[in-house]
């Protein structure tokens, strides 16, 4: 692999083999005993579209631009900085001037983590399901750690969760599988004992190339449910409620 792309998740995705679905894989999760279910976080498990969408526009403004509907912004959610960056100033990672714009948006990120960030529909739910069940739940993110964790401990999930990666936690960042794998590895299960839940193709291909299940969810007004289908998911969803029913929890 070349080093110079072990940060960049836009060039990782042409390192590592594209996901197949694998329709065998209830069959095998369900037979261990010990389970885990890991998550994304912005757009798979929680709505951080109103933060990461109000400093897109913050920068907008200091160019004189309009701002920008919240829900032109919330597909490239799961992007963050680099897919808020481009939408709304039309700016992307190869640019010259992306590097200065991106750390200016992540220092007013900083200031408004928990404004309106909330849990996606019915996730709250859905880990409470996975707790009663005695299913471990864990969080795996390109955000870095001085951002993830203060909206964790805000939405008092902190000390819930079994595992929590972050985007500089290793080297690498998804779609590398090293995330995914480490959280694997922290639970100290068998890959094929964990499902990994996320709203982009680089999650399924991170969780593919760690040897575990995927999920693509597809939540309405955040993905279009067309892209799913070429991700390679095991399964694909449109509502945290689909989940539960695949995984037969109640």
């Amino acid at each position: 692999m070349n080093i110079n792309n072990q940060n960049n998740p836009d060039l990782q995705k042409l390192d590592w083999p594209q996901p197949s679905r694998r329709a065998h894989w209830y069959k095998r999760w369900s037979g261990f005993n010990n389970k885990a279910v890991l998550f994304d976080l912005d757009g798979t498990l929680l709505n951080t579209a109103g933060d990461l969408g109000a400093v897109a526009n913050v920068l907008r403004a200091e160019r004189n631009l309009p701002p920008l509907p919240i829900e032109t912004l919330k597909p490239h959610t799961s992007r963050g900085a680099r897919g808020m960056i481009e939408v709304a100033l039309g700016v992307s990672w190869d640019d010259s001037s992306f590097e200065e714009l991106r750390v200016k948006f992540l220092k007013k990120y900083e200031e408004c983590l928990l404004m309106t960030t909330c849990f996606m529909p019915g996730m709250q739910h859905l880990l409470e399901v996975l707790e009663k069940n005695k299913i471990l739940w864990g969080i795996v993110t390109n955000k870095h750690e001085k951002f993830t964790v203060p909206i964790v401990q805000g939405l008092k999930l902190f000390d819930r969760c079994s595992t929590l990666i972050c985007g500089d936690t290793l080297e690498f960042c998804k779609p590398h599988p090293a995330p995914v794998k480490l959280a694997i590895n922290n639970l100290q299960l068998n890959p094929q004992a964990v499902i990994y839940v996320g709203d982009d193709a680089r999650d399924i291909q991170s969780g593919f190339n760690a040897g575990c299940w995927t999920i693509g969810i597809a939540f309405e007004t955040f993905v279009k449910k067309s892209l799913t289908h070429n991700w390679g998911c095991d399964e694909t969803v449109f509502r945290s409620e689909e989940i539960q029913s695949l995984l037969n929890i109640k």
